[in-house]
């Protein structure tokens, strides 16, 4: 299982004692979560230079200018890969994307976080926001990753897989939960799994799909879910023009002007 295999790599790789980075504090809080509030769908477009599954998606040279594409066709925020290994991220390339004065919309820096010391990382990079996997850490640990972020000037987006899962973030202070539409055990996506799990989210909790959104349809399905917000990254990747893809997603109709798609 992917998921098992790249968080034992994390946790050995964090089970030294490397020095841990001094925090520089970014006047970022709640800009991420202000972001996905926005009224009708938001899209948080992903820079993701390549998966386990699929291989090489995106040259690392090309993640600004396909960054500057999504924030100019309608994407309301960027998440960058910051994990090497698996998916040919690093925090230098969150920073990047996320000091670029094209990119006008806050960056989600996404890692297999398993030890505060990557909080340090994400705030430094200039990101707005970290991603953390309840299933990858304890609870204990999970709240101590939530204070670091919010101490950090960070927004915590974290990710879930069942309602279990979602129980937890909720117990340990979440504000913004995504819940991942893939099957861990088959790898299988359902949306309509997903939109179960979002019920469990009470009112006041920003929510946000995860996997498996390619078309317009796809949108409106989680939209009718409930969900604030969404996580769309290889069905743009793939695209010929990143940002057509995504123009086209969030309007049917990749004819449309940009101004059409920011209304």
């Amino acid at each position: 299982m992917y998921l098992d295999e790249i968080i034992a790599h994390k946790q050995r790789v964090w089970s030294g004692d490397p020095a841990s980075p001094t925090v520089t504090k970014r006047p970022n809080h709640g800009r991420f979560a202000a972001a996905v509030a926005l009224p009708g769908m938001s899209v948080i477009a992903e820079v993701k230079p390549a998966s386990p599954s699929k291989g090489q998606l995106l040259s690392t040279d090309d993640a600004v200018p396909v960054a500057r594409k999504y924030a100019a066709y309608g994407a309301r925020a960027v998440s960058v890969l910051a994990e090497d290994r698996f998916f040919g991220g690093s925090p230098e390339l969150v920073k990047r994307v996320s000091t670029d004065r094209g990119v006008d919309v806050p960056v989600l820096y996404k890692d297999f976080v398993v030890d505060p010391r990557q909080v340090s990382l994400a705030a430094n990079s200039g990101a707005a926001a970290l991603l953390i996997i309840v299933r990858a850490v304890d609870d204990e640990l999970l709240g101590e990753l939530l204070k670091d972020a919010a101490e950090a000037g960070l927004d915590a987006l974290v990710e879930t897989f069942s309602e279990q899962d979602v129980e937890r973030a909720l117990s340990a202070g979440a504000t913004i939960i995504g819940v991942n539409n893939r099957d861990l055990q088959d790898f299988s996506v359902d949306l309509d799994r997903g939109a179960r799990i979002r019920e469990s989210v009470p009112r006041g909790v920003l929510t946000v799909s995860e996997s498996g959104i390619g078309t317009a349809d796809d949108l409106r399905r989680v939209a009718e879910a409930g969900f604030d917000a969404c996580l769309v990254g290889e069905s743009l990747l793939r695209a010929a023009d990143p940002g057509v893809a995504l123009r086209t997603l969030l309007t049917g109709d990749p004819s449309r002007s940009q101004a059409g798609v920011a209304a």
